[in-house]
């Protein structure tokens, strides 16, 4: 009308380059279940093989090495445990009660006292630190605090010299007994 010339798309520019139709959709899906089922008829038959090569027999193999395998992860978690247990009371034995260490300890016995407690466990220890594994600990002996080593030892010389004087109690006890034996020690504050 006013002379301007417009250039018209043919009509094949104008639709969408490809549109999924809901029934490529369906094939793309049964192909994808047929490659499915043929894997699942594979697997089948490949156990079905197997199957038949297996007898009770077989089954009592299969239990009998998981608790081979089972036996022998606890012996190694045991010798684990053992060797940090070892390396603690070694590294323990190295330690020394420091003042800050020994002020906290105070003051938590003090929170113990304030809530009615009798007593509080200054120190927790592997009876591995004293010199005979805690025998004397347990028996008990009155020389007990000889046989202490590393911190355990510095908890009762700070309460030898400062606290008893003042009328406080000290108890040593064996806290645990793994497996029968003395396990961890423990120095309690009585008062």
């Amino acid at each position: 009308m006013f002379g301007f010339a417009t250039k018209k798309k043919p009509a094949e520019a104008i639709l969408p380059a490809k549109v999924d139709t809901a029934a490529e959709s369906r094939v793309r899906e049964a192909e994808a279940s047929a490659g499915a089922l043929a894997r699942i008829v594979r697997l089948s038959d490949e156990m079905a093989a197997e199957t038949a090569l297996l007898d009770a027999g077989a089954f009592r193999t299969l239990v009998e090495a998981h608790a081979d395998a089972r036996r022998a992860a606890l012996r190694a978690e045991e010798v684990a445990m053992r060797e940090a247990r070892a390396a603690k009371v070694a590294a323990m034995r190295a330690e020394r009660l420091g003042d800050d260490d020994w002020r906290i300890r105070l003051e938590r016995a003090l929170e113990a006292a304030a809530r009615g407690e009798k007593e509080y466990l200054l120190i927790r220890f592997p009876s591995e630190l004293c010199e005979d594994g805690g025998r004397m600990i347990n028996a008990p002996d009155p020389d007990w605090p000889r046989s202490l080593r590393g911190p355990a030892a510095d908890v009762y010389a700070r309460w030898h010299e400062e606290l008893k004087p003042r009328g406080f109690g000290l108890v040593a006890r064996i806290l645990e007994f793994p497996g029968g034996f003395p396990g961890d020690a423990g120095i309690v504050l009585t008062w």
